[in-house]
């Protein structure tokens, strides 16, 4: 009987659930949730018609981060690492909305695909951190991406100490977007969802290709990629169509 799928993807019209499979270890990261993990972008990536993707983990946590006991055995290498990385990478440059839905713990590699979103709504009982320090590790790319969302300071408080922090002070400094009732958490990301579709598919995708690449990119390149993309989103039948609704607003009643 063949293992079932650690990473799964469900999709209904234009919104796709990607959920982390290893309830049992509380979707720990290993190599067949890694590889499952880039199938599943690849279907998304196939498809032209999803537009946001909720990312979370079956059970009673989103991800306790790399698998300890595949690490301990020497099955983890720095091979796993990288195509880890590129996995979360792939996941922060996709088009479509990313929504991380959290409950339980969103630690270590799982605070880093969180990151990876657009947005994150939480649980009051997430706990989160990045405490690859304790196994002696360096916590991935999330080095890299968690100074920008909490600044240098607490960024070097939570990778050196490797401490987790609960929902509450991760909303206060930057973290989280909402954090809601677990009875609620499905209704938000939902609700959340639906208030950005209503947006410009062409121009929310072409704005945050800016907004992720603001650190990385001096003020000249960011520009020009601006104006590219603008001209784009001006041209777009996205653009047309609003501006024909606006027109229909404001044009006198007889």
């Amino acid at each position: 009987m063949p293992e079932p799928r650690a990473v799964y993807l469900e999709t209904r019209g234009d919104i796709a659930e990607l959920v982390m499979n290893r309830p049992e270890v509380l979707n720990a990261e290993n190599w067949q949730l890694v590889r499952d993990f880039h199938a599943a972008l690849d279907e998304i990536g196939k498809s032209n018609d999803i537009r946001a993707v909720i990312i979370t983990g079956q059970g009673r946590s989103f991800s306790s981060g790399v698998d300890l006991q595949s690490l301990s055995n020497g099955e983890l290498k720095i091979d796993w690492f990288r195509a880890f990385d590129e996995g979360v990478r792939r996941l922060e440059q996709l088009h479509a909305l990313t929504v991380a839905k959290i409950r339980g713990y969103a630690i270590g590699g799982g605070l880093q695909i969180a990151l990876a979103c657009d947005l994150r709504v939480a649980t009051p009982d997430a706990r989160l951190g990045l405490p690859a320090v304790m196994e002696a590790l360096i916590p991935g790319m999330g080095t890299y991406r968690l100074p920008r969302f909490i600044g240098l300071g607490r960024a070097r408080r939570l990778v050196l100490t490797g401490e987790l922090i609960g929902a509450e002070e991760a909303l206060r400094i930057g973290l989280l977007d909402w954090v809601v009732a677990e009875e609620q958490l499905s209704e938000k990301v939902e609700s959340t969802i639906a208030d950005v579709l209503k947006g410009s598919a062409t121009a929310q995708s072409f704005a945050k290709r800016l907004v992720t690449a603001s650190f990385e990119s001096d003020f000249d390149k960011a520009f020009a990629e601006y104006l590219e993309y603008q001209e784009r989103s001006l041209a777009s039948s996205d653009h047309e169509r609003t501006m024909a609704e606006y027109r229909a607003r404001k044009s006198p009643r007889g």
